[in-house]
């Protein structure tokens, strides 16, 4: 960031923020007019790699607009898409990547319509709850399989299947790691798991969830986007959280939620981590697993006097109440 300049003469202090990408023969100069002192929401980040003095990595927030000067483009990564967007020249309100209206694309106490069942997560019920693969969509061709406990079950039975194969094992604990001797999951085919609860040899309950491996063109374009967030030499939190929203875009929550906690278990003081970590087992539909998370974030938050991220966790741990009020899907056993 080079310069910033404040004009008068309107209601509210609007900023002029001058970039220089990349450094190639004709640089490309962007003006962005912000119209707030603090980028929160943040949109998304300038992308193009530019001169170790100049701003690539920059962030761009909500309600700000950008100006290509010089006839060139930049790239922009949208946290809501996970998208890679071309920015050429003119003014471009960023419209493209908003984003989207939680209040009516979430389950909430005022938007019930889009409220399904939920996962359940507390051990001790009398049916198992698969927690992971955590969504229907994973890069992983062997995940791991885990499941809530069922009180006085004296073992469990995991099948999977598909069109092509089909295996089942016999365990006594509540986590299957995928046997090394079974075929991997393949690229664009959906697959069944099961998970039954016996009690003496009879089964009693069960649970069901569906799993799709992405194909191989479309995991290798996440990993180069995930290369280009890397190659900026962000900090080890900012790169995460960028990743997690290409993850997220896709719905591979279980790479996200998984590197996530990886991050959390170091002790970090970031309440960020922990809130976003909430987030993700709510979105899938584990609110249990997500308390935790949104009462270390609210306790990181209020130690570091981060009023905003304060606010964001108390709003995760009233939505853990909500949909604790709601029916948890239950399965006769077949």
């Amino acid at each position: 960031m080079k310069k910033l300049m404040f004009f008068e003469g309107i209601c509210c202090l609007t900023s002029l923020i001058l970039i220089h990408l990349p450094l190639l023969a004709n640089v490309p100069l962007i003006r962005v007019r912000r119209n707030q002192v603090h980028c929160d929401p943040q949109m998304g980040r300038i992308i193009s790699k530019g001169h170790k003095h100049l701003s690539a990595g920059s962030l761009i927030c909500k309600g700000d607009t950008i100006e290509v000067v010089n006839g060139d483009y930049v790239e922009f990564l949208c946290f809501s898409s996970g998208n890679i967007l071309n920015l050429s020249s003119g003014t471009i309100p960023l419209d493209k990547c908003a984003e989207p209206d939680e209040a009516l694309s979430t389950c909430n106490p005022t938007n019930t319509n889009a409220c399904h069942i939920r996962k359940g997560g507390t051990e001790g019920r009398d049916e198992p709850t698969i927690i992971s693969p955590y969504s229907t969509s994973t890069l992983n061709s062997r995940p791991e399989i885990t499941w809530t406990a069922v009180k006085g079950a004296t073992s469990y039975k995991v099948k999977v299947k598909s069109y092509e194969f089909g295996w089942e094992k016999v365990v006594n604990q509540t986590r299957l790691a995928y046997p090394s001797d079974e075929k991997e999951f393949q690229a664009g085919t959906p697959y069944t798991i099961d998970v039954f609860a016996y009690i003496d040899g009879q089964a009693f309950s069960y649970d069901e969830t569906f799993v799709d491996v992405l194909s191989v063109a479309k995991q290798e374009q996440i990993a180069q986007k995930i290369k280009r967030i890397k190659d900026l030499g962000l900090p080890p939190d900012e790169t995460i959280l960028d990743v997690d929203a290409i993850y997220t875009a896709e719905n591979l929550l279980n790479e996200t939620i998984e590197m996530l906690k990886m991050a959390t278990a170091t002790n970090s003081q970031n309440p960020t981590l922990y809130r976003v970590l909430g987030d993700r087992y709510l979105k899938a539909k584990l609110p249990n697993e997500a308390k935790p998370e949104y009462l270390t974030a609210a306790e990181l938050a209020k130690s570091s006097k981060n009023s905003k991220e304060l606010e964001k966790a108390q709003s995760g741990l009233k939505l853990v109440e909500f949909y604790n009020q709601l029916p948890t899907n239950r399965n006769p056993p077949q």
